[in-house]
């Protein structure tokens, strides 16, 4: 399947701006590898929706912030940028929030979309799609214990919704510390922080949902691996929201007898509705939400 181009850079987006003037533009900001670039599932079937937009990859390194400051800028003053999807290690990122800073905007920003007046506001996407999904289409959150390994760019979110979810008790793994995350979100639940998935106790009677968090930026799987194994045959809930359909550690997981999911159904939510907000601002015809979801599965 064809693949748009990835810009490399503020100076590439310029040049693909001055040559193509006559289509509206969704940015989307990441720092990858090539090879990552390469499986990159967004960047093939966003661009099926309607010939006069295109989802621009635009790959910008961690902490250039001069980058992302004057891709702010482009995009105020240029009509033909609607929006900007941005992930990690871009998502609430400090030029956001002092570009933001007479705003109230979400905790956890991922998308940046345009109003009336063709200015960016902020989006909080990621989290509310994957508790749509999850209680939609596998189970209630409440009365389970909740393990995010991961509590970065979308595994923070995430956290927050689920901690007003009525969950058993929440444990958020991490290298670096979310102590204070994890006791701000104590008010609302049971939230632990410990710096490795092997410090949980898993000698309790609650159904299990582990989360994958780190695995859609390139995460260790070795360890989740050896807990898979330890809780083999248990009813437990499994998800990595890497958005293929095919990914090792969900076969594994299926193979040790957990329920597993990749991130397809949350993913195909998330960008459904960031295509219904640009819909809204650009009159670009998009499909039904059954027609995408199988543009996403047709892509990954």
């Amino acid at each position: 399947m064809k693949k748009i181009l990835v810009c490399d850079g503020v100076t590439d987006l310029k040049k693909y701006l001055e040559n193509h003037k006559d289509i509206k533009i969704c940015l989307y900001l990441a720092e990858k590898t090539k090879e990552a670039w390469d499986i990159s599932t967004s960047r093939v079937y966003m661009n099926q929706i309607d010939e006069r937009f295109v989802y621009l990859p635009v790959n910008i390194k961690k902490g250039d912030w001069e980058s992302i400051r004057e891709v702010y800028t482009i995009a105020e003053n240029n009509n033909q940028i609607v929006a900007i999807n941005q992930t990690q290690p871009h998502k609430s990122n400090p030029v956001q929030r002092e570009w933001f800073k007479k705003q109230s905007i979400p905790q956890n920003v991922d998308s940046l979309i345009k109003d009336k007046f063709n200015k960016l506001q902020c989006y909080n996407l990621n989290g509310p799609s994957f508790v749509n999904w999850f209680e939609d289409e596998v189970t209630s959150l409440s009365n389970n214990i909740v393990i995010i390994f991961g509590v970065g760019g979308v595994g923070e979110p995430i956290a927050r919704i689920i901690a007003n979810k009525k969950a058993k008790c929440l444990y958020l793994i991490d290298t670096s510390s979310k102590e204070e995350l994890a006791k701000d979100l104590s008010k609302s639940a049971n939230v632990f922080y410990l710096d490795c998935l092997s410090k949980v106790d898993f000698n309790i009677n609650n159904k299990i949902v582990l989360i994958n968090c780190a695995g859609k930026e390139g995460g260790d799987d070795k360890t989740i691996v050896d807990v898979l194994k330890q809780l083999r045959n248990l009813d437990n809930i499994f998800v990595d929201l890497r958005p293929q359909l095919d990914i090792e550690i969900v076969n594994i997981a299926k193979q040790q007898g957990w329920n597993a999911y990749t991130g397809f159904g949350m993913n195909s939510r998330n960008d459904y509705v960031l295509l219904q907000k640009i819909q809204d601002i650009t009159g670009i015809n998009i499909p039904s939400f059954e027609q995408f979801a199988k543009l996403v599965k047709d892509a990954s």
